[in-house]
């Protein structure tokens, strides 16, 4: 029997709770295969205290996890996470209330190609398991550069044998990167420096401007 095929909001809408206690409740498992997931959070936190009271994008924001950490470990003043799985944002909503961070940041459904920011401009967007799930990167990579000030953050899946596994048990499409790809994908953006870093099962790249 053929495997049913989700897109991407079918799949993540159902498991907002799951993907939170990656983060909350780690497992030992977690801990030793997912170190990735700790990682992007971090270089992405390092990168936002890198300004004063920052404005931040949050795209893919999930169950607002990374959120609510990035919030409470800057000083930035407000933070928008997107996100197409509505179940994702109300687990958010309620996550950020219960940190005490509610009054800074606003979680909204929708889809980040389609997105009106209405010529908003964040000082840093970030993009953590995010492009793992994108078809076109190099549209999402181009209205990333477009909508920042400051800096833009992703975390790049590679090939190997976890993503062979996502491909097997996932039923919506995955994709991968090397590092050519990643500075192909930034060639022309309005940046001044890039930068690319190695962590378990992918790569992270900070573009400054």
């Amino acid at each position: 029997m053929s495997k049913t095929i989700h897109t991407a909001q079918q799949y993540w809408d159902v498991r907002s709770e799951l993907f939170a206690n990656y983060y909350k409740k780690p497992s030992w498992f977690d801990k030793m295969f997912r170190k990735a997931v700790f990682v992007r959070t971090a270089v992405a936190l390092n990168t936002i205290r890198e300004f004063d009271h920052p404005t931040i994008l949050d795209i893919g924001s999930g169950p607002g996890v990374n959120s609510v950490t990035w919030l409470k470990n800057s000083n930035a003043s407000f933070l928008l996470g997107l996100d197409f799985a509505e179940n994702m944002n109300e687990y958010a909503r309620k996550n950020a209330a219960a940190e005490g961070v509610g009054d800074r940041c606003k979680f909204v459904q929708g889809d980040f190609f389609t997105y009106d920011f209405k010529g908003e401009k964040f000082t840093v967007a970030v993009a953590a398991g995010v492009v793992d799930y994108v078809k076109d990167t190099a549209t999402f990579m181009k209205k990333m550069d477009a909508i920042t000030t400051g800096a833009f953050v992703v975390s790049w899946p590679s090939n190997g044998l976890r993503m062979a596994l996502r491909r097997y048990r996932y039923t919506t499409p995955v994709y991968h990167y090397n590092e050519a790809d990643i500075r192909r994908l930034h060639e022309g953006l309005n940046i001044k420096s890039l930068e690319i870093m190695p962590m378990q099962g992918g790569r992270m790249s900070v573009a400054r401007k």
